[in-house]
């Protein structure tokens, strides 16, 4: 937040429609990216949200957040929005509890159908406030980490031609963007009532839908077959270019969140092993950019 730092309490007397009522603040954890608490008004429970001190470094933009979800959240696929508050960035929306969490829910379960009509819905309302580009992102970080000599993966100048190379080939495809979430991970899916919500908007942004696709694919951990299941259960059927480019997005994917996690090791107070978690996903980056598959997704995705 920015100014005088504000007590959770003074952040609920901000919000008009809970004055006079009963409130009672519960902390439920220090998030990776932000600060969270429910909040029961009378018998009413919300989500609060606000930035932690490295919301910003992060390059987590609150406002467009705020916008995009609120579009999410009018549509049912996603929290609803109740309240934003500038310039503070105190983001509420109603509190959606998932029981039992989604990753316990479908470890080896494959392809969640539910899920996949989630994410269509997503990608066809209406544009988000601002356009998504993880390429963007990575020379952000790149550059973050260089001027702070934060540790680099190993031999990344090696693969640097490689990945503007790859970047030139994917921004072909740049013009037609769709909204899209660009963190699929299992911590932001809630499966509540036979219903699935995204939350957490903290990316997202008009972008390529193969983004979220190679980015849920690495995320949940899928092997090729259940790959190909996701592209034809989105698509209808399995269409070649499509899956290739989906390939290629993971590996972007990989590479853009294991430069956030080198930050992350340097920066956050978190008791997590950040740096093996940026290690072990620019290895898995790697392992694709040298597979004999390499050349055949490029060669696909480019005729």
């Amino acid at each position: 937040m920015k100014g005088k730092k504000l007590s959770i309490e003074m952040i609920t007397k901000l919000i008009p429609s809970w004055k006079g009522k009963s409130v009672n603040i519960q902390s439920i954890n220090k998030g990776i990216t932000n600060i969270n608490f429910k909040v029961l008004v009378d018998e009413n429970a919300y989500f609060l949200t606000v930035p932690d001190s490295n919301s910003q470094l992060l390059n987590i933009d609150f406002s467009n957040k705020y916008y995009n979800n609120k579009i999410c959240g009018s549509i049912g696929i996603s929290p609803r929005v109740v309240n934003f508050i500038e310039p503070e960035n105190i983001l509420v929306t109603d509190f959606i509890v998932s029981n039992p969490p989604y990753l316990k829910l479908n470890q080896n379960a494959g392809i969640n159908i539910q899920l996949i009509k989630t994410i269509k819905a997503l990608h066809n309302t209406k544009p988000f406030l601002k356009n998504f580009d993880m390429f963007e992102l990575i020379n952000y970080y790149l550059r973050l980490l260089k001027r702070r000599k934060i540790e680099l993966p190993k031999f990344i100048d090696k693969y640097s031609k490689t990945i503007d190379s790859l970047g030139k080939i994917l921004a072909l495809y740049r013009n037609h963007l769709v909204p899209c979430h660009n963190d699929i991970v299992p911590g932001n899916i809630i499966k509540s009532h036979h219903k699935i919500y995204l939350i957490d908007f903290d990316y997202s942004g008009n972008n390529d839908f193969c983004f979220d696709l190679g980015n849920l694919s690495v995320e949940m951990g899928y092997n090729e077959n259940q790959v190909n299941q996701l592209v034809k259960y989105y698509c209808g059927t399995i269409q070649e270019k499509t899956l290739s480019r989906v390939f290629l997005q993971s590996i972007i994917s990989d590479i853009g969140w294991s430069l956030w996690g080198y930050l992350q090791a340097r920066i956050s107070s978190l008791d997590y092993d950040f740096k093996k978690y940026a290690s072990n996903r620019w290895e898995r980056a790697v392992n694709k950019l040298e597979s004999k598959d390499y050349k055949i997704w490029l060669a696909c995705t480019n005729n």
